[in-house]
């Protein structure tokens, strides 16, 4: 900005003396120079790119990769860190259900039957109700699933499917479905801070974790919990006319036509992905050269 003025005032002081031509090339000179400090203070040095976040689930995850700066080194540092969070996630999910059940307006999502479970239903929930025991389950599953190998599309998609079984609006078919469960996304945003909170507290109170691996896991598991939770909103925003952004196709019969999103809890593309990821070795010596990020070079180098 100085440098500008100085420009502007350089050329006040010659208006006597200049053309008008060159007085207004001086000004136009000095506009440019403040553009160019501005575009690169905007952009920095790689082009600003056009990201259709609505376009498919690739490039949603390619641009928070990018912008979360989710590399091959959170992969190795998540698969490493799952044998040592692994004991912990029995009583993660004891933790977690019991904060979900002490609110009336979540433990009420207990109090019915919900997708792909069909056993009997308490309608007092509490910490050992047949259905409760199920939904422990599936979150056991789930916590193994993080920290899998986030090399994989599989493991995204995964997300994304429990992104819409969580909807909060029905989905648009001629044939009525009951397999989203719906949940207003205040509880998953709510719920999603709790269980950062108690998957950060069983890193950081770890004993045999170092410091730098420790920090490293925080924000390796802080990105993954992010993307789950822009999974979350990707099935909730909706337009004015109350349409979702983003609606899955679906078939008379009730099931996704691609993409498996409408399949029983764990699956994906008819494979049970929460018990694979329960028999993935996490041995922390895994080598960070085998495990490539296949979104790292997705928006150019960093």
């Amino acid at each position: 900005m100085s440098h500008s003025h100085g420009i502007y005032l350089a050329n006040c002081s010659t208006i006597e003396h200049g053309t008008a031509s060159e007085i207004l090339l001086s000004f136009w000179e000095a506009l440019c120079w403040q553009g160019q400090v501005w575009s690169s203070f905007i952009m920095g040095t790689r082009r600003v790119q056009h990201v259709d976040l609505e376009s498919s689930l690739e490039a949603r995850i390619q641009f928070l990769h990018s912008f979360l700066d989710f590399t091959s080194n959170d992969i190795t540092t998540l698969l490493g860190g799952g044998k040592y969070i692994r004991p912990s996630i029995p009583s993660i999910v004891d933790s977690f259900y019991k904060k979900l059940l002490s609110y009336d307006v979540t433990a009420n999502h207990f109090g019915t039957r919900s997708s792909g479970y069909e056993g009997a239903v308490d309608k007092t929930p509490h910490g050992s109700s047949p259905q409760m025991e199920y939904r422990k389950l599936i979150l056991r599953g789930y916590l193994q699933k993080l920290f899998s190998d986030a090399s994989k599309m599989e493991y995204w998609e995964y997300l994304d499917k429990v992104g819409i079984k969580h909807a909060s609006s029905p989905l648009q078919t001629s044939q009525p479905t009951s397999q989203c469960m719906d949940i207003a996304f205040i509880h998953l945003g709510a719920s999603l801070g709790y269980l950062q909170d108690l998957l950060n507290e069983a890193i950081l109170l770890h004993p045999r974790l170092k410091s730098e691996r420790k920090l490293a896991l925080v924000k390796a598991v802080g990105k993954i919990i992010w993307i789950q939770n822009d999974l979350f909103a990707r099935w909730q925003v909706q337009d004015s006319g109350g349409k979702r952004l983003v609606q899955p196709k679906v078939s008379e019969s009730g099931g996704l036509e691609s993409g498996g999103y409408l399949e029983s809890e764990g699956y994906l593309h008819g494979t049970n992905v929460l018990a694979r990821a329960e028999n993935v070795g996490m041995e922390p010596e895994t080598p960070m050269e085998e495990i490539g990020c296949p979104f790292d070079d997705a928006f150019g180098k960093r």
